[in-house]
């Protein structure tokens, strides 16, 4: 496992940074971004179009990256889209860019910070591993990558974890450290 450098043993990877700014807004696939979470009571959706595979893949990095957090991470058999409880994070599987495994989006901004809903979308055409699940949720709860960090790090310097641009199977104990100095 390749870890961060002593003189980068801690940075601001959480949404807004000093780095990464722009206001939360209902967003979709194609205009929008993703924003922080709005409570540690993190429920999850995981919509029909994904395979049983993929199911399984995100519950595990779910569980094994998530739930070891201040997050209390909650698998639901369904979802709810619209309201006052909606469900924080829809996982789906469809259509992208090819270059693209992954994308997070606000679907219903609270605040200028907060999103009580984000949808992850997974690229149909690829197989998902836990390192890509970390990822996308990461984003959804509001994680950056290291070149929108405070300050800006690599993209692949591992201080980020699976924030990375390549398989990282780890979340990562700044990424930890600003999820529970957040929730």
């Amino acid at each position: 496992m390749l870890t961060p450098t002593v003189a980068q043993a801690s940075i601001d990877n959480m949404y807004p940074t000093g780095n990464y700014y722009p206001t939360c807004y209902d967003g979709s696939l194609s205009q929008g971004h993703f924003c922080q979470t709005d409570n540690a009571d993190l429920t999850v959706y995981m919509q029909g179009s994904l395979s049983s595979g993929a199911k399984s893949t995100i519950k595990s990095a779910l569980s094994s990256y998530y739930s070891p957090t201040d997050l209390a991470v909650s698998v639901k058999s369904s979802g709810v889209y619209t309201g006052s409880s909606e469900t924080d994070i829809i996982y789906q599987s469809g259509t992208l860019s090819d270059s693209y495994i992954g994308m997070t989006w606000c679907d219903d901004a609270v605040t200028a910070t907060k999103c009580d809903q984000h949808y992850v979308r997974f690229n149909k055409h690829f197989s998902i591993n836990k390192s890509d699940a970390c990822h996308e949720t990461g984003h959804a709860v509001g994680l950056t990558h290291g070149n929108n960090a405070s300050p800006k790090v690599d993209p692949n310097n591992t201080i980020v974890g699976c924030m990375t641009e390549i398989d990282t199977y780890y979340l990562g104990a700044n990424n930890r450290a600003e999820i529970n100095a957040t929730y």
